[in-house]
């Protein structure tokens, strides 16, 4: 039994990592909608002059210019690629959570997508964050496609128990 305990606690782990993952992408794409039709140099001047940054510096003076560039199209895209993503990450917690079999595979193969672009990241600047997702997820991929007995299978209601579908 605690064997299985133990199996069970990375699932919830992953559980936990994927509905907190979905949940800050949402309230992100929501965030990013605010910027539409929004003055985003002045905002990330005053954000400059609030952090007490030197608005005089060229790095921070193209950074103000580059914001301004910033387009209604832009932030949409943003917002909603943050949308798809936060619902994908929340359809899969939620799979995860009431252990459907669908939702092992969606995780699986949403996961294991990313890990090309994360191995051309770290191959391109390596660091200790990217590293560690990449870790962290090939480890998910290891775990669900290794511990299928998690899941449920589909298996026909027994007559026995109670309700039955009828024949046309």
């Amino acid at each position: 039994m605690e064997h299985g305990v133990k199996k069970e606690g990375f699932l919830r782990l992953i559980i936990i990592q994927k509905l907190s993952t979905g949940a800050v992408e949402l309230v992100l794409s929501a965030g990013a909608i605010s910027f539409l039709n929004r003055d985003l140099e002045s905002i990330t001047l005053n954000a400059a002059a609030y952090l007490n940054l030197d608005v005089e510096n060229r790095s921070i003076q193209l950074l103000i210019r580059k914001a301004g560039m910033i387009s209604n199209g832009t932030i949409l895209g943003v917002s909603g690629g943050l949308l798809l993503f936060g619902v994908l990450a929340l359809t899969e917690g939620w799979g995860l959570h009431m252990r459907r079999r669908w939702a092992e595979w969606l995780t699986v193969i949403s996961t294991s997508s990313f890990i090309p672009f994360e191995i051309y990241e770290i191959i391109k600047n390596i660091s200790i964050i990217k590293t560690g997702t990449l870790i962290l997820n090939c480890a998910i991929v290891y775990y669900l496609v290794k511990h299928k007995e998690l899941f449920k299978k589909k298996t026909p209601p027994d007559p026995s128990e109670g309700w039955v579908p009828r024949a046309p």
